[in-house]
């Protein structure tokens, strides 16, 4: 499954949606909450801390991984993970699709010279095999709008991973008919089109470019058992009445 013309098309785009959020408005790109610069900047990074304990609750629940070396945090935006991963392993690497978000989060966490972030476009990572004793990645892969590049990316996230490392990754499995439309989203398009300017688009108009796709489960674990990796548990990750279904995936070589 290699990269092909409408992957990279659909990755550029991608990609300049996610560098104008991080111009516009960071961290509601990354919580989705707050929104027009009403985060206090310690009470977001809290956010983070509060979920990589939860992380770190089934780390122990599960047994896995074995060492504390390095993790790999997938999808890192401005670091919202980064100061409470790099509290629990000696290296922390944080890979984005946008240089504007990868910027912001170099200058956040300047101060921590064991947590390295780069910019990630496409569906292969410029990484060694077994490199990672964690693999994380959170709220991600629904906005890849091309399945075959998440499908991909599930690969590297295996190859990149140690022999008694752990997977965790969040998908969207279902979106709710009504929901699938996305209208938002498709008018903030069709205005980019006409050159609206983003802060209109955006503050005044309180439209956003991100979509959301889905995978079905099924489909998922099928792929990841045909890479050889071990699926150690899968759990719901939403409220049953969320338009958006997701789950957690746990993942073993």
């Amino acid at each position: 499954m290699y990269s092909t013309p409408a992957n990279i098309s659909a990755l550029k785009e991608n990609k300049r949606q996610w560098d104008t959020l991080g111009e516009v408005d960071p961290l509601w790109a990354m919580t989705g909450t707050n929104r027009h610069g009403g985060w206090d900047e310690e009470l977001f990074f809290r956010t983070g801390d509060q979920q990589v304990a939860g992380v770190m609750c089934d780390i122990e629940r599960i047994g896995r991984p074995a060492g504390r070396e390095a993790v790999l945090d997938f999808g890192c935006g401005v670091g919202r993970l980064t100061r409470a991963f790099q509290a629990q392993f000696n290296e922390y690497v944080g890979l984005d699709i946008s240089d504007s978000l990868i910027a912001k989060a170099r200058a956040f966490h300047a101060h921590l010279p064991r947590a390295h972030f780069a910019v990630s476009v496409g569906d292969r990572l410029s990484l060694p095999d077994e490199r990672f004793d964690l693999v994380y990645c959170w709220g991600v892969l629904q906005h890849v709008p091309e399945r075959a590049v998440v499908l991909r990316l599930l690969g590297e996230f295996v190859r990149v991973l140690r022999q008694d490392g752990l997977l965790i990754f969040s998908a969207v499995y279902h979106i709710k008919r009504l929901y699938r439309l996305q209208p938002r989203r498709r008018v903030y398009a069709l205005l980019k089109k006409l050159n609206v300017p983003d802060h209109i688009l955006y503050n005044r108009l309180k439209l956003y470019p991100q979509s959301v796709h889905f995978i079905p489960q099924s489909v998922i674990l099928s792929h990841l058992r045909s890479l050889g990796a071990r699926v150690l548990e899968v759990r719901q990750d939403s409220a049953p009445e969320s338009p958006h279904q997701a789950c957690l995936v746990y993942v073993a070589r």
